[in-house]
């Protein structure tokens, strides 16, 4: 039960605001991949890895999350692998080809979590020059529409790999981009042959006016910050309202809530942890089984959780809130869908053709 009635749920594996302090170091990379098997073991739909052109609040380090999603999609076999990647502080045909290329290693489990570099700290690390909130959410935006565009440029059939008559491509199903935009200028075509997926997912965190126009015009799912099913219901009415206002073409958005999480037996040992943010949970594996079916009946596709310590509170999604939630039949009890595409619901894309007025 991959679509339909069943729950999606997607883990961070960073952990949640105000949880465990950042480390010194990076994890070792048998810890990453430990975590990444913990949560396929738990048959959950995705995991998501952040990143950031500066180092995290408090200090400490992190690694890059492309290369780390490819190190974790080859240890794994049916997870989601979902990197974050700011478009304002990288070139656009690099994330294309890198999450292309993602998409090949995961043979059709990749996505990524596109972000605006915000942060002014991140402009010194990057050299990137001033610009508003509102201009960075704009190159954002058209930076995934050059994303995708190349993920276009190839069609499904441009490979031949034809040994015997010595061909590899057909060409006549390779074209240019020819972008022309207001920040953008890219011919094309993509390096990297068109993703098994065609268009790997694309994710956006929505937490104001900005990042919701955002999400619309290129997202196929919105992260929201809710501080209950109740927010959670209004602002997916909200976002709903703006798919409408734009006229948005394809399949609606899905619509995921952001919840941090401290899981114990203990209750009291779970309050003792709880993490900050907008509708935190702290409490037993039981109690939050029970109060996901609430968000899901808000309006929502799925939830991520956000692990206030993600060595402590992984292990309890896994072990204690699927099992509950499977026996409410509310839950996968294995995987279906191959890719994450599948997984989510959405159909896979025909390659578009370029459009050369552009």
């Amino acid at each position: 039960m991959d679509v339909g009635t069943s729950l999606h749920l997607a883990v961070a594996l960073d952990g949640a605001p105000g949880g465990e302090p950042p480390p010194d170091e990076p994890a070792p990379p048998a810890v990453w991949a430990d975590r990444a098997a913990e949560a396929e073991r738990g048959l959950l739909d995705l995991l998501t890895l952040d990143d950031a052109h500066a180092p995290p609040p408090g200090g400490g380090a992190r690694p890059e999350a492309v290369q780390l999603a490819a190190a974790l999609g080859a240890l794994t076999r049916r997870i989601g692998i979902v990197p974050t990647v700011t478009p304002t502080h990288s070139e656009p045909f690099h994330l294309s080809t890198a999450v292309a290329t993602l998409d090949f290693v995961t043979t059709g489990r990749a996505g990524c979590l596109v972000r605006a570099g915000l942060d002014r700290a991140e402009d010194g690390t990057s050299g990137r020059t001033a610009g508003t909130a509102e201009e960075r959410l704009a190159e954002t935006a058209e930076a995934v529409e050059v994303i995708r565009a190349l993920w276009d440029s190839w069609d499904d059939d441009a490979e031949i790999r034809d040994t015997a008559r010595g061909l590899f491509l057909d060409r006549a199903r390779i074209r240019p981009v020819a972008h022309r935009g207001p920040r953008f200028s890219v011919r094309g075509p993509s390096v990297t042959p068109r993703p098994p997926q065609g268009q790997p997912p694309v994710l956006a965190a929505v937490r104001d006016e900005g990042t919701r126009r955002l999400a619309v015009r290129g997202a196929d799912l919105a992260l929201l910050a809710a501080a209950d099913p109740d927010d959670a219901r209004a602002q997916a009415a909200l976002l709903r309202a703006a798919e409408a206002a734009a006229g948005r073409p394809g399949p609606p958005l899905l619509i995921f809530a952001d919840l941090p999480v401290a899981l114990d037996g203990d209750p009291r040992r779970a309050a003792a942890r709880r993490p900050d943010g907008p509708g935190a949970f702290a409490g037993t594996p039981e109690a939050l089984a029970a109060a996901l079916p609430h968000w899901q009946a808000a309006g929502l596709d799925g939830v991520r959780l956000l692990p206030a310590s993600v060595d402590r509170d992984l292990p309890a999604v896994t072990r204690g809130v699927v099992p509950a939630l499977q026996d409410r039949g509310a839950f996968r009890r294995r995987y279906e869908a191959g890719t994450l595409r599948g997984r989510l619901g959405l159909p896979r894309p025909a390659a578009r053709p370029a459009d050369p007025t552009r």
